[in-house]
C-alpha cells in the first residue's frame, strides 16, 4: 500500500483547497503549509483534516512520517 499525501487525499476526495478550508476551520494557509512540507502542523489540526476528508488518522500520519514531518514526540501518536 502506497502513502497518499495530503493533496492526494483532497483530489480524491473532489475537494478544493478553500473548502477543505472552510469544512475543517483549517485555514488555507495552515493547509498550504502543510501540503508543501513547509510546517509539522498540531495533532488536533491533523485531526481536523482527516476527519474533514473521511480518512483514517493513522494515514495521516504515516504520511507526516513518510515526508518526515512527524517529530520524534509524535511516535506511536495518532495526529
Amino acid at each position: 500500500m502506497s502513502v497518499k499525501t495530503l493533496r492526494q487525499w483532497r483530489y480524491e476526495k473532489a475537494i478544493g483547497l478553500r473548502e477543505l478550508a472552510r469544512l475543517s476551520g483549517v485555514s488555507v494557509a495552515t493547509l498550504t503549509a502543510l501540503e508543501h512540507g513547509r510546517s509539522r502542523g498540531y495533532p488536533a489540526t491533523w485531526r481536523k483534516i482527516a476527519n474533514t476528508l473521511g480518512v483514517d488518522p493513522i494515514r495521516i500520519a504515516e504520511y507526516r512520517a513518510t515526508i518526515g514531518l512527524a517529530s520524534p514526540d509524535d511516535a506511536g501518536a495518532t495526529p
